[in-house]
């Protein structure tokens, strides 16, 4: 055994099509049936899925296997070292024998992680390792080639894992299709995924058992602990200062993947309270539009098709985002000797879980990950040094909100709205390639006076969006003119407050 780089995908099967998809697998000659049961094993203070990786001891047929998963370079790949290992005796909990991993490409990984002294401590055993959670799973397979004749031809693996995982007295199901690259080109994973999407409402999930595992093994441990939503924040795309603009475009993009699939996944879990994930897939869109437009004009193959996508599901989920902002309004107006009356709004859209689940959301991920497999760049604009580049768009888009922001007392809601939207779409790109500015002069300063003309805005925004649901609730509901009325004797303070705040950025040093 080895270790590798794994080509793969994951989805979540909906109840109504499970009949369907197990019928399909069965109808293969290749069909096979293997039970697989598994042990994971972690320090008592999650060292390894704090760095997002899994260390089990699995039961394989007949063989025992100890592996290793690491992230990889997006939500594709994963690294995955797998070594024999001794059987678990029956009743008994599971060890790990980390010296299997020695001069291995998952002893780096381990070492960081865990900061682990494999020359004291080849095994381990210091590092208290110890079973947290189990997985017993019947796995069934199949191969098929996909693109048979096309520059996208490969052979996959289609399994579909229906089974458990338990922690303590608790347990939760499992019912997941994964499609794994064999051989040929790892697009072939790309448009079977859609397929199965298409055919029976799959959704892709980047949870992996041993996230759902650990997640588990807290609530056993901490029964009375009440476990919130786990969001994912954004990180700045990976770059050092040699990269390309080529390279540019492909770490923003893997950057905002990662924020919007995590995130994603998290809420399709449908979790008690659904904010936290649905506010950071919202950022995640959102950062996803602002690098659209910041490499709208050069000639790179960005994926601008699918930015219709992601304009529509930032769209819908804003309808939730916004009634969990605007939540305070009602129960104020009330106290205020105004009548009882829900937050009033229009037709809502699918609810988020539903949303997150949706055919739409999923080929939105597979679109931007289509696009990642693009070869990279060996000549014309592409190769530029991406800094000077952005720099100077990034400057450009300063300029413009600056422009845009003159005589903000007296503009229009829809003029206002879009000074917001350009300070968003500069910040949300100054975050995402903030290597681009590391040690300019003011930048710190900047971006904190930017933060705060951004929160002055958003709170005129959401009032006004508010307004806008009143005065729309007026034409056949009375009780909305007390609501729409007190919204706006308080626009003048949010539009001055904001106007300030724009004031002193306008003289805020820029890091251009």
């Amino acid at each position: 055994m080895h270790a590798m780089h794994e080509i793969e995908l994951k989805f979540q099967i909906p109840d109504s099509a499970l009949t369907a998809v197990e019928a399909e697998l069965k109808a293969r000659a290749d069909h096979h049936r293997e039970r697989l049961q598994a042990y994971y094993m972690d320090t008592p203070d999650r060292r390894l899925a704090q760095a997002r990786m899994a260390l089990r001891v699995r039961k394989e047929g007949r063989k025992w296997v100890q592996t290793l998963k690491a992230g990889g370079s997006n939500t594709m790949m994963r690294v995955e070292d797998n070594q024999p290992a001794k059987a678990v005796a029956k009743g008994q909990a599971a060890k790990a024998d980390l010296s299997l991993h020695l001069n291995t490409p998952a002893q780096a990984p381990l070492q960081q992680a865990l900061t682990w002294d494999a020359a004291l401590d080849p095994q381990g055993s210091k590092l208290g390792l110890t079973e947290l959670y189990r997985t017993d799973i019947w796995r069934q397979t199949v191969r098929l080639a996909v693109g048979t004749g096309t520059p996208h031809a490969g052979v996959i693996e289609v399994a579909l894992d229906l089974g458990e995982i338990r922690a303590g007295g608790l347990s939760v199901p499992v019912q997941e299709l994964e499609i794994e690259l064999i051989e040929g080109h790892p697009m072939a994973v790309i448009e079977a995924g859609r397929d199965w999407v298409d055919r029976h409402g799959l959704w892709l999930d980047t949870q992996t058992k041993a996230h759902r595992g650990d997640r588990l093994a807290r609530r056993a441990a901490a029964p009375d602990t009440p476990q919130g939503g786990v969001s994912l924040k954004a990180r700045p795309a990976r770059l050092d200062t040699s990269a390309t603009l080529d390279q540019a475009w492909r770490a923003g993009v893997e950057s905002c993947l990662e924020q919007i699939t995590a995130n994603l996944s998290e809420l399709a879990t449908a979790p008690l309270d659904t904010s936290p994930s649905l506010y950071q897939l919202r950022v995640g869109l959102r950062r996803l539009r602002s690098l659209g437009s910041l490499l709208a004009g050069e000639d790179l193959p960005f994926p601008q098709e699918a930015m219709a996508n992601a304009v529509d599901l930032f769209r819908k989920l804003g309808y939730w985002r916004d009634g969990d902002v605007l939540g305070w309004i009602p129960p104020m107006l009330t106290m205020l000797g105004g009548p009882d009356m829900p937050l009033p709004g229009g037709e809502a859209p699918a609810d988020p879980v539903s949303l997150a689940r949706s055919p739409e959301a999923t080929h939105l991920c597979l679109d931007l990950l289509a696009a990642l497999l693009a070869p990279p760049a060996t000549s014309g604009p592409a190769m530029q040094l991406y800094r000077p580049v952005l720099q100077a768009q990034l400057k450009r888009w300063h300029q413009h909100a600056l422009n845009l922001s003159k005589g903000f007392r007296n503009q229009t809601d829809e003029a206002r709205h879009r000074v917001r939207k350009q300070c968003k779409r500069l910040r949300y790109a100054m975050d995402l390639y903030a290597p681009l500015l590391d040690k300019r002069p003011g930048r710190d300063t900047y971006l904190k006076q930017l933060k705060a003309v951004l929160s002055a805005l958003g709170a005129l925004q959401d009032e006004v969006s508010a307004a806008h649901r009143y005065r729309e609730a007026t034409a056949h509901d009375p009780r909305a003119w007390f609501g729409l009325g007190w919204l706006q004797a308080r626009r003048g303070a949010h539009i001055e407050a904001a106007r300030q705040e724009l004031k002193i950025w306008r003289k805020t040093r820029s890091p251009w």
